[in-house]
């Protein structure tokens, strides 16, 4: 087996077709053909059902899959660590991080990274908390940047900061005042994630301590639009106040700080144990404080409680 017929598998397997594969990988279709034969006949049973112009994969493939997909990104990422020890800075950077915390931190953080690795390639993924732990898990990412604790102890973690939440409201609604008791959500329409997601649960963790539970009118995935969708008078939401207060500007939304308890979790940097992490992702990680520390110095609420690198 040879890992151009592994690349080549994969390809069939994205593509669902022969021809599109080829032009993909820049291989004639009969040549790329051949290739998933011998494949197929090392192995000794059938990777996909021909189903005229389109394939799918078969029970074997399927589990040819997972496994062509992690040790090709297995060489991948040996190729970047002997690089990095030569002192080449190519290769590439592979990162999940928060949807809330890309808005606000990732930006200058990146824009810094891209000069003192100009040559390396970083790729930035906005996913749920759970969605990032899952792809470090099937060694997908290099990095991620999530809610903690993680569920799995084969991720190894390092808190950033503590992120407090907060309420937020339509420009037009009676005004709460600038603080408020998480109670105070009973009586409030909410506009929440829905409830696979990490900080709904949170959420709703905190509202079972004072004996509430949230009233739900909407459900959203996207921190945008949750948003959105306030400022247009539709219900009430909570997230987290740095991505809020980033997000606000010119909304005019209503920003109530929540107390007794205050909602708050952490977040941090997640890897798989035992996962080669070079130069680039602990600069990555590093400027991630730097950043963090720039934001809060330059705005007009309290400090997020930041943890020492």
């Amino acid at each position: 087996m040879e890992l151009r017929q592994l690349r080549y598998f994969l390809a069939v397997a994205q593509h669902k077709n022969f021809t599109r594969a080829a032009q993909a990988i820049h291989l004639s279709q009969p040549s790329l053909s051949i290739q998933i034969q011998a494949l197929e006949e090392e192995l000794g049973a059938p990777l996909f059902h021909r189903l005229g112009r389109q394939v799918a994969l078969t029970e074997a493939g399927m589990v040819l899959y997972d496994y062509a997909r992690r040790a090709l990104r297995d060489l991948d990422q040996a190729k970047d660590a002997i690089r990095e020890i030569n002192g080449a800075e190519r290769g590439q950077l592979t990162i999940g991080v928060l949807s809330t915390v890309n808005t606000y931190l990732i930006p200058p953080v990146v824009a810094r990274f891209r000069h003192q690795f100009p040559h390396l390639t970083i790729h930035i993924y906005a996913q749920p908390s759970r969605a990032i732990e899952q792809d470090l898990l099937d060694n997908q990412l290099d990095l991620g940047l999530c809610l903690l604790p993680t569920s799995s102890p084969r991720l190894i973690t390092k808190r950033l900061f503590n992120e407090t939440l907060c309420l937020v409201g339509p420009p037009t609604a009676r005004p709460l005042g600038t603080r408020a008791k998480m109670s105070t959500l009973a009586n409030l329409p909410l506009v929440l994630m829905p409830t696979d997601y990490c900080l709904r649960s949170m959420i709703e963790t905190s509202c079972a301590h004072v004996g509430i539970r949230p009233n739900v009118s909407i459900e959203m995935t996207a921190p945008e639009g949750i948003l959105e969708v306030v400022a247009r008078g539709a219900g009430w939401t909570i997230l987290p106040e740095l991505y809020v207060r980033h997000a606000n500007k010119g909304m005019s939304l209503q920003v109530v700080r929540l107390y007794d308890p205050v909602p708050r979790h952490a977040v941090g940097f997640a890897s798989l144990a035992h996962r080669y992490l070079g130069p680039s992702a602990h600069a990555f990680m590093a400027l991630c404080h730097t950043a963090l520390e720039d934001i809060q110095a330059n705005r007009d609420f309290p400090a997020a409680e930041s943890c020492a690198s």
